[in-house]
């Protein structure tokens, strides 16, 4: 059965200064000129860093992410090759970062639950997801519209492709739209012509975040501290 674990972080938690970066990290940051970059790097590294060091029990100190040729985040203990899968997303000063053990296919998103446009929503979602969010009234609606979006960057990020793959031809199935916040409910989406992948997804304090895994995690995701 794989396993998941998940923690967030936020803007302010990140230490002002860099000695927690390795020298590798450090040489990537020195290259962001752009402060809202450096702002976003900072934090999803930080965030990616506490996820590892709490899954495996070590000192943040010796963790290392890197970007593998496709830009998936790569965790090192010590400078070798931590055998698990890292995801990591951020937005509007929040991050979150989802591990799991070895060769699991992984990806998350995290979206702040917010109004998302018509043309948005034709551009993006399948008919039946639509439909769905057109059912919905107020917050509901946003959550329903946010949710389904996070999912599908997700699956996709599980798959190595990220935005390079159509997320028109995804379609995302979730339960619990009417359960209460802070808890997982489990998720689906269904590739035209293609795979389905299976995970989670939890609404937090104006949040929603999601997570797929391949092997599917019978579980929801353990928080981490």
């Amino acid at each position: 059965m794989t396993e998941l674990g998940w923690l967030t972080r936020e803007l302010g938690d990140v230490p002002r200064h860099d000695r927690w970066l390795s020298e590798q990290e450090g040489e990537v940051l020195s290259e962001l000129r752009v402060p809202k970059r450096r702002d976003d790097w900072r934090l999803g590294r930080w965030t990616g860093k506490a996820a590892v060091a709490a899954w495996r029990g070590v000192a943040l100190e010796s963790v290392m992410i890197a970007a593998a040729e496709d830009g998936v985040p790569e965790a090192l203990i010590d400078d070798s090759p931590a055998d698990l899968a890292l995801s990591l997303s951020h937005r509007a000063g929040r991050a979150l970062a989802t591990v799991a053990d070895g060769t699991t296919a992984l990806g998350c998103d995290l979206e702040a639950i917010e109004p998302r446009s018509e043309a948005f929503l034709r551009e993006w979602l399948r008919p039946a997801e639509r439909e769905l969010v057109s059912a919905q009234n107020g917050e509901a609606r946003d959550l329903a519209a946010n949710l389904i979006w996070t999912a599908k960057e997700a699956a996709s990020k599980a798959r190595r492709e990220g935005l390079r793959l159509n997320l028109r031809r995804a379609t995302v199935e979730a339960e619990g739209l009417a359960q209460p916040a802070r808890s997982w409910a489990r998720l689906e989406i269904s590739w035209e012509g293609g795979p389905i992948e299976l995970g989670w997804w939890r609404q937090d304090a104006g949040w929603v975040m999601t997570v797929t895994s391949d092997p599917a995690s019978e579980g929801a995701p353990n928080e981490l501290s």
